[in-house]
């Protein structure tokens, strides 16, 4: 089970996609699998989840858009729909497992609860063990009649040639940028400032629903990432306790910020302030030291972050793993010298 959406509307950037799907459905060419991949953050789960409603819908009039008031529109808002089913990875594993696809593959092969469509989504489908993907290949050989299956995922790459090429792909892509931050200011209950928002949808690379999840954290993560590369930047910086200040739940986030400062650092030197109307969040030394970072030695650190962020997976020894990066920022950055 997941969540019912509020509403059963996707969301007005994705128009361009549903009308893709919608010319295929009038003309009796609407596939039994889609693809619907796109960087993370930009509604993929949404548009599933409406375009669900809509083939389940009883009341439709014209394209694929539920009516919302209909006993199968109020049955999919509850969650509780039989023909609607939901395969995602369980809470205490890192995978979809194989037997998960198998009862899917059994459920859909039944007779329809409600004598209309079957609709099941898989998200995210890139989480498939190969095993459970080659079992899914079996239902895609032989679909059920009156049967969508969607596949959502940000990385198509991780799904087997065989199984992408028996599905139709449709791309969720980013918004324009202007788009994004509008939608953003009407969804953010706590307002913030247009700079602030600016950043935020950088921060989240112009994905306007990851942005609106890290909303609330967003200008904390800010105050303790520069106050921790002020510190890195003082005489004697210690850089096992502020090692020590990144691990935790929000360490890929931490991470995040500093890869996405150090490309708008880079983007700044490269581009120039007037060009861009950006500037380098943080107080007056980070600005500074910003404007006067080599660009060789910026890029370098930027690997260096992606680098961590794909060692600790994994990793059994994250502190050290961490403080080592932080070494180098501050071999970088600090005026004299680090103390470790």
């Amino acid at each position: 089970p997941v969540a019912a959406p509020r509403d059963l509307a996707i969301l007005h950037w994705q128009a361009s996609a549903l009308d893709r799907v919608r010319s295929a459905a009038e003309t009796g060419r609407l596939p039994h699998a889609l693809l619907l991949q796109g960087p993370p953050g930009v509604g993929k789960q949404r548009f599933a989840a409406a375009l669900a409603a809509a083939l389940l819908c009883q009341d439709r009039k014209t394209g694929l858009v539920a009516c919302g008031e209909c006993p199968e529109c109020q049955l999919t808002k509850a969650g509780s729909h039989p023909d609607l089913h939901w395969l995602k990875r369980p809470e205490d594993r890192k995978s979809i497992s194989v037997d998960q696809v198998r009862e899917l593959s059994e459920r859909l092969s039944m007779t329809s609860m409600r004598r209309g469509h079957r609709v099941a989504i898989i998200e995210p489908a890139h989480l498939m063990t190969r095993q459970a993907q080659n079992a899914l290949l079996k239902t895609l050989e032989e679909p059920p009649p009156a049967t969508l299956l969607m596949l959502v995922t940000a990385t198509p790459s991780r799904l087997l040639p065989t199984l992408r090429s028996r599905c139709q792909r449709v791309e969720i892509a980013r918004p324009p940028r202007q788009v994004a931050l509008g939608w953003l200011a009407e969804q953010l209950e706590d307002p913030l400032s247009t700079e602030t928002r600016e950043r935020l949808l950088d921060f989240a690379g112009g994905a306007p629903l990851k942005a609106l999840s890290l909303a609330p954290h967003f200008e904390g993560l800010e105050g303790q990432m520069g106050d921790l590369l002020e510190a890195l930047m003082a005489v004697e910086a210690d850089v096992t306790t502020l090692a020590g200040e990144m691990l935790g739940e929000g360490l890929p986030v931490r991470l995040d910020w500093l890869e996405k400062w150090l490309e708008r650092v880079l983007r700044l030197r490269s581009i120039g302030q007037a060009e861009t109307g950006l500037t380098i969040p943080g107080n007056s030394t980070l600005q500074r030291a910003g404007a006067e970072v080599n660009i060789s030695a910026a890029f370098r650190l930027v690997d260096r972050v992606r680098e961590a962020r794909r060692l600790l997976d994994g990793s059994s020894a994250p502190q050290l793993l961490i403080e080592t990066l932080l070494l180098d920022f501050a071999a970088v950055f600090a005026q004299k010298g680090v103390n470790r």
